[in-house]
């Protein structure tokens, strides 16, 4: 994979870890808890494994990172999806009572949409152009 793949997929995580931040300080501003389960889904795989894919990349497994990037930034995008707009419930974007941190909550979930879409794309986008070239 070319430095450029690999500093477009670090950033990509980077902005997404960013965006993760301010988004769980609006939970918690907001007081908008997850259930245990969905606390260590986020923890684990929204959280720890996009970095332990970008660590992947970054050495000597870039396979195996690459589609580690790819599984967890798909799955958070679902989860996030599914409890930000699908559902009716605490977590859900137009839940948020109008003010700072319930904009926030709002424009962050969307930055998470975004972000955990593009990751991803990159992550099957380099997986793809890493299989063509050998």
């Amino acid at each position: 994979m070319s430095r450029a793949a690999e500093y477009a997929t670090a950033i990509v995580v980077a902005i997404h870890l960013l965006i993760n931040v301010v988004h769980g300080v609006a939970h918690r501003e907001q007081h908008v808890g997850l259930a245990p389960s969905g606390s260590v889904f986020v923890i684990t795989v929204v959280l720890i494994l996009p970095l332990v894919a970008i660590a992947l990349v970054w050495a000597v497994q870039e396979r195996l990172g690459l589609v580690l990037l790819s599984l967890s930034m798909l799955a958070s995008l679902l989860f996030g999806m599914y409890h930000h707009f699908l559902i009716i419930s605490p977590d859900h974007v137009h839940s948020q009572p109008a003010g700072p941190w319930g904009i926030t909550f709002a424009l962050t979930a969307y930055g998470l949409l975004i972000t955990e879409a593009i990751g991803t794309y990159v992550g099957v986008y380099c997986l793809r152009l890493r299989e063509l070239d050998g």
